[in-house]
């Protein structure tokens, strides 16, 4: 039998999968910039630029088909870089035309195969986002009629030429995006502007509020949650979800959810945490911590989706690179989720730890990035940030074992336990 195969898996398992969200005007989800890349080491097998872009399709091919992307995405769509080299392989047209919008920078289209080759796509039912926009100029209006989405990087531009462009740019019909937002100022000015969509770390990094105080229901939480981690007794447990309404009404909804199809409905704590388990509901009394204490809408909801998403991150690589010290996989999720606690709270990292008892290790981990936690975090904070050099780098402490094709496999399986957690009872 032939080799072929192995080495495509093995092309497949090295893939560098970044992720950014894009929001809408009120922060909901409305899809994710992916970005596919291979290490050196396996681009220096590829002979060529012309095949590193067939190689490219056949990666991104079957990172959707084998990690599963299309399943755990769930409605969001999938904005994934592409060139005129990717785009002439038919392996394209293996990507779901329901999720998937390819997007081209206006100067790729120098190339005069590109208009047409995208414009064969579009009448397949593909779709596409146009970057790199600044101007309406004669030559972007066959790109408009192509496009559906318009990003524009606003960092790129002065204030008065943003204004021109935006109002010239509103002309065009389309969904105009804002990349590059870093901050609520961005996001507001945007916002007047007239754009629709919105990228960049604003959400996750807002202006901190000094001296901020938990007010009364979230510190309710925090007491249940440290409760939770003391292993206290159900006539505890009892009691102090009795002194909050609302998240035992939040609990009773949860269990009622996941036990769905059992012979009654579930109407105690004792039978909620009998269904759901003392481990899954300290993960989710700590993702309401996020919500200030209101349903847990991991669809709706990117913040939430990324503290999820890096709590189960950091547990897997517990276990995938230090598998002796399985006893640090709640330290590690606890790590990730609080890592997210301060954007979500408007607070300092210094103050939400005032007010907020964690471990020595994930303190040191979250303050000062120290520790094995604290390693763990930045190689995660590395590959959000989409920067492969840096992860690489992190990566190379742990050996022949740390790899990116690692971090992908992961990747896939964090992604799917959020997209469950976020089933929910109507």
């Amino acid at each position: 039998m032939s080799e072929p195969a192995p080495q495509r898996r093995d092309q497949l398992r090295e893939v560098f999968i970044g992720r950014q969200p894009i929001l809408d005007k009120d922060q909901g989800l409305a899809g994710y910039e992916l970005l596919f890349r291979a290490t050196t080491e396996n681009s220096a097998h590829i002979d060529g630029a012309r095949a590193a872009g067939m190689a490219s399709a056949d990666v991104v091919c079957k990172a959707f088909a084998e990690l599963g992307l299309a399943n755990v995405l769930g409605q969001a769509r999938a904005f994934i870089n592409v060139d005129a080299l990717f785009l002439e392989s038919d392996l394209v047209e293996l990507l779901p035309k329901d999720i998937v919008v390819f997007e081209i920078d206006v100067a790729a289209f120098a190339d005069e195969s590109l208009l047409p080759r995208c414009q064969d796509l579009k009448a397949k039912g593909y779709a596409f986002s146009i970057s790199g926009v600044t101007d309406v100029t004669e030559q972007l209006w066959p790109l408009v009629r192509l496009a559906t989405w318009l990003k524009v990087n606003i960092d790129s531009l002065p204030l008065d030429r943003l204004q021109t462009s935006a109002r010239a740019l509103g002309t065009t019909s389309r969904t105009l995006i804002a990349a590059h937002v870093e901050s609520q100022s961005h996001m507001e000015l945007c916002r007047l502007l007239g754009f629709h969509l919105f990228q960049g770390y604003y959400f996750a990094k807002p202006t901190m509020v000094e001296g901020r105080k938990l007010d009364a229901s979230t510190k309710g939480l925090v007491r249940l949650i440290k409760l939770v981690a003391e292993e206290a007794d159900e006539a505890r447990l009892d009691a102090a979800f009795r002194k909050e309404p609302a998240l035992l009404i939040n609990l009773l909804r949860l269990t009622n959810s996941v036990g769905a199809g059992a012979p009654a409905r579930i109407t105690s704590v004792h039978h909620a945490i009998a269904t759901l388990g003392r481990r899954q509901l300290l993960r989710w009394l700590q993702l309401l911590l996020l919500s200030h204490g209101e349903n847990v809408d991991l669809a709706h909801n990117p913040l939430l989706q990324l503290a999820a998403l890096r709590g189960r991150f950091m547990e897997l690589l517990v276990e995938r690179l230090h598998p002796e010290q399985q006893h640090q996989r709640d330290a590690a999720f606890i790590t990730g989720l609080m890592s997210v606690v301060p954007a979500a709270l408007s607070m300092s990292m210094a103050d939400m730890l005032a007010q907020i008892a964690v471990g020595k290790d994930v303190r040191a981990a979250l303050t000062h990035r120290q520790g094995e936690l604290g390693q763990l975090l930045a190689l995660i904070q590395r590959y959000d940030d989409n920067d492969v050099e840096g992860t690489l780098a992190l990566l190379a402490a742990f050996g022949a074992v740390g790899t990116l094709g690692m971090l992908g496999e992961i990747l896939g399986e964090a992604l799917n336990w959020v997209q469950q957690l976020g089933v929910e009872a109507d």
